[in-house]
């Protein structure tokens, strides 16, 4: 009976593998989505092969599209529009957007899909009403959203929001006799737009500094780390990357970690 039913089973693996590969998926892309679909990858491909960019990764909304035009499945239907508008804010993150006003997407989306922006206008409010996207405002503007690009950023919001209101970890530190001791103690004069910098980060638990090279990033947070060294405040340097935090280390001369460790 074992013997029956694994030669059973295994015909219909081969079955699998002869269909996907009659559609374009390589050997590699097929295991990975007979083993998210087992049985029923056929089925699922044949009705709606761009669930495969959702459900498994290192297949993309392409792929997907490419497999589904070799299953017919035309340019205008319903369900490659509204993968379309998911595939349309995921190009829109790969250059640094986390949403997209409506108008811009519909736009986007038109010419990623080479179709009417009517359908994608429909495709758009369906996707909404079932919560794959997010609209909401910044701004003036009407913006949509990946439901979880928004949840996270919303969440880090919140958390930013928390650490903010928390107390400082160290105590009151007078500004006015701060500034002076760091410039006797580096030999550098700060700019006021540099000593403001440390100002604000003295009495503030998070501070965002920004600006191209050269401009004195570095000598405003090396100075911010020696007055509060200078206060023992325990101090943790952390970067998102290795050569960031080899960066910062060499810049500080303070060990840095990638934020991960």
């Amino acid at each position: 009976a074992k013997i029956t039913t694994g030669w059973a089973d295994q015909k219909v693996i081969r079955e699998i593998m002869v269909f996907l590969h009659q559609h374009g998926v390589g050997t590699a892309r097929a295991v990975r989505i007979f083993k998210t679909y087992g049985t029923d990858a056929v089925q699922v491909m044949s009705e709606n092969p761009y669930r495969l960019a959702r459900d498994i990764r290192g297949i993309g909304f392409r792929t997907a599209d490419t497999i589904a035009e070799k299953l017919g499945i035309e340019k205008t239907a319903v369900i490659r529009l509204r993968a379309g508008v998911s595939f349309a804010l995921a190009e829109a993150m790969g250059n640094g957007h986390c949403g997209l006003p409506r108008a811009e997407l519909i736009t986007l989306a038109e010419k990623l899909l080479d179709v009417p922006a009517t359908l994608i206008e429909s495709a758009l409010h369906e996707e909404l009403a079932e919560g794959t996207v997010i609209a909401d405002r910044v701004g003036d503007a009407e913006c949509i959203f990946l439901a979880g690009l928004y949840q996270a950023e919303r969440a880090i919001a919140e958390h930013l929001q928390r650490i903010r209101r928390a107390p400082l970890p160290w105590s009151a530190i007078d500004a006015d006799k701060a500034l002076p001791w760091i410039e006797q103690k580096t030999g550098l004069t700060l700019a006021a737009s540099q000593a403001e910098a440390i100002r604000l980060a003295l009495r503030s638990k998070i501070l965002v500094i920004t600006g191209g090279p050269g401009v004195g990033k570095t000598t405003i947070v090396n100075s911010i780390l020696r007055v509060l060294a200078a206060k023992a405040v325990k101090l943790l340097l952390c970067a998102p990357t290795g050569r960031a935090a080899k960066r910062m280390s060499e810049a500080t001369g303070m060990e840095a970690r990638t934020i991960h460790r």
